[in-house]
């Protein structure tokens, strides 16, 4: 198995997640977590798709679509911890749905993944040893 494979692995499991909570535990998704979800559905679909057709993987496009995902994350975090992020976000984006063990919320999650993804994206091609 590939990187792009565990990749295909954390964005599906991610993408699978948040449907969970909007779709079955009815938790409605803010507008940080729609831009979230945007990043990880395409990865999720891109690899599938490459995967199942064996396409070459756009390296560039990957990167690109993770990094954007994890700033959005990250910024949905920061604004979560902060004492006044209230004043920062006024369309639901800090309701804490779920928060497991006392710092794991659904943004964390969606953080946790992208970082995940990150690394695998950014993990160096390993040469073939002959």
């Amino acid at each position: 198995m590939s990187r792009y494979h565990f990749m295909l692995i954390v964005s599906t499991v991610a993408t699978l997640g948040s449907l969970y909570f909007s779709e079955i535990r009815g938790f409605i998704p803010c507008p940080l977590c729609w831009w979230q979800r945007l990043f990880m559905y395409t990865t999720a679909i891109y690899l599938l798709v490459s995967l199942f057709r064996n396409r070459p993987i756009d390296g560039f496009f990957l990167r690109l679509y993770t990094l954007l995902g994890f700033a959005v994350a990250a910024y949905h975090v920061i604004l979560e911890r902060l004492p006044d992020g209230e004043a920062l976000c006024t369309n639901g984006c800090l309701i804490k749905w779920v928060n497991y063990f006392g710092f794991l919320t659904i943004p964390m999650m969606s953080l946790i993944a992208f970082t995940i993804l990150i690394a695998l994206a950014f993990y160096p091609k390993q040469k073939n040893a002959q």
